[in-house]
């Protein structure tokens, strides 16, 4: 088993419903500063920067995140302090993340609109940083997360698979982007897995989703669908062992 080595490191995320012209998700993104305090900020913006945090409201209190390691792969979920700076506003926790850790989080959004359609959104954000198969298998899958995808080293192949509390979640897209371009839309097969090509080193980032014509009320506001997303963040560190 690797040594853990805690690191200080900046966790970004930020939120991807439809707005007028993009749509935008909950990714999770760990920046190390190695000489300062742990630092981890949650941004809920169209891209991993601090906004106006005009959604904020909708997780500040109720999103929970867990960073889990080799040592505690199995932490309680912490909540989230808002942070002003002017007319920007984000969310913080300070924990300190280890050298290989998975950053998880989870946030109920609430109910959109989209056209005459209102969906319940739900947003699960992953950043997975390992340097061992054994890492891998043990903290590849955030069972605490309804929806979830899970890595898988097969040689040189990466396979995810993509499951609906705890199940394979079959014929769903899933779109990989990663280093030197690589861009790839694969629909999960019937155990809810795609594999690619492990790349020598870069970051790979993965999105899904899950959606069900399950009409419900969510604080009082009617809705015909529920939608859940996820992504998922791994980068690929071409000078270690790898798992």
């Amino acid at each position: 088993m690797n040594q853990i080595i805690f690191r200080s490191a900046t966790v970004i995320a930020w939120l991807g419903i439809a707005a007028s012209a993009n749509a935008h998700y909950l990714w999770i993104a760990v920046d190390r500063e190695a000489d300062s305090d742990t630092g981890t900020n949650i941004y809920f913006e169209e891209a991993a920067r601090p906004g106006d945090g005009f959604y904020l409201d909708h997780f500040l209190g109720s999103s929970d995140v867990w960073i889990r390691t080799i040592e505690n792969p199995s932490p309680d979920a912490i909540k989230a302090d808002e942070v002003k700076d002017g007319e920007n506003r984000w969310m913080r926790v300070t924990v300190p993340p280890a050298n290989e850790y998975s950053v998880d989080a989870y946030g109920k959004f609430g109910v959109y609109a989209y056209g005459q359609t209102n969906v319940l959104l739900h947003y699960y954000a992953r950043n997975l940083s390992v340097l061992s198969h054994d890492a891998m298998h043990e903290l590849g899958r955030a069972e605490q997360m309804d929806l979830d995808l899970v890595p898988h080293d097969v040689g040189g192949l990466l396979e995810f698979t993509l499951l609906w509390k705890g199940k394979p979640a079959a014929d769903r897209m899933v779109f990989v982007r990663g280093p030197d371009g690589l861009r790839l839309n694969v629909k999960t097969d019937g155990n809810g897995r795609i594999e690619l090509q492990r790349p020598a080193s870069g970051r790979l980032t993965l999105r899904s989703s899950v959606e069900f014509s399950t009409p419900g009320k969510e604080n009082g506001e009617a809705y015909e669908k529920v939608r859940h997303n996820i992504t998922l963040v791994m980068p690929i560190d071409g000078t270690s062992d790898g798992p």
